[in-house]
């Protein structure tokens, strides 16, 4: 698959005339609780020649396209990526945090990377994982049958909510490794370990209710909607940095 799907970023490149910058797998595969049936889902950074930056003209900044059922890759205009790092947004930061990565240009790197730190803002961050959890509580409540992927996507909005309160860092990517070194109860942490395995093994639904997991989920949905946290971290970020990077990057002809 990764043969095929290297081929296809290169026809994007020949079809766009653009250059592909990072390249990386999302969504389960990359969170680690994929199923048989899971899709793969590729997202990119890409850069066009220089001139087409010094334009007055609106131009599309999105590239998506599909190949076959099981393949989606959609990529970010290099300026977009720039512009949502430098506003913390948890996407993009998830996707230069990803370890399955298919093209990493070095250059792109070596300027993007250090920047992370500089920009994360635990705010914006927390508020995003927050309000994406809250529409899948609102979802998972209404269900009688529990759906296993819909419960690991609350859990692990939940778990980011929960990191981001207590360590103001950015959370792990790695399902696996966040909910290891944010979750203290072994009974807890073998609950979730199985509804991994349950996810990954095809399983749609979850077979028997858990008072331990449930419990958890309501009881802390229920404290992070009774108080929003106060991180230390100032959320003001220069441009300076990101700017510099920016036009750098564009001008690298390598």
């Amino acid at each position: 698959m990764k043969n095929r799907i290297l081929a296809e970023l290169n026809k994007i490149e020949q079809e766009h005339e653009v250059d592909i910058l990072y390249a990386v797998q999302a969504g389960s595969r990359a969170w680690g609780f994929e199923s048989p049936a899971s899709d793969f889902d590729i997202r990119f950074i890409y850069k066009h020649p220089l001139n087409w930056y010094l334009s007055l003209d609106q131009k599309r900044d999105v590239i998506e396209w599909q190949s076959g059922k099981e393949l989606e890759l959609s990529g970010w205009d290099l300026k977009k990526a720039m512009l949502l790092l430098k506003k913390s947004n948890p996407t993009m930061l998830e996707w230069l945090q990803t370890e399955d990565r298919l093209i990493e240009d070095k250059y792109f790197c070596e300027k993007v990377f250090p920047l992370q730190e500089l920009v994360f803002s635990p705010s914006a961050c927390y508020h995003h994982y927050y309000n994406m959890t809250k529409t899948n509580w609102n979802k998972w409540q209404r269900d009688s049958m529990k759906s296993v992927k819909l419960t690991l996507h609350l859990l692990r909005g939940l778990l980011c909510c929960l990191w981001i309160k207590e360590k103001e860092t950015f959370p792990p990517v790695p399902f696996s490794l966040l909910f290891h070194q944010s979750v203290y109860d072994l009974k807890l942490k073998e609950e979730i370990q199985r509804l991994v395995e349950m996810k990954k093994s095809g399983a749609e639904t979850i077979d028997t209710y858990s008072v331990t997991l449930y419990s958890f989920i309501e009881l802390q949905m229920r404290r992070l909607s009774e108080k929003t946290p106060l991180f230390k971290k100032s959320d003001v970020v220069s441009s300076k940095e990101v700017n510099r990077a920016f036009r750098e990057i564009i001008k690298n002809e390598n």
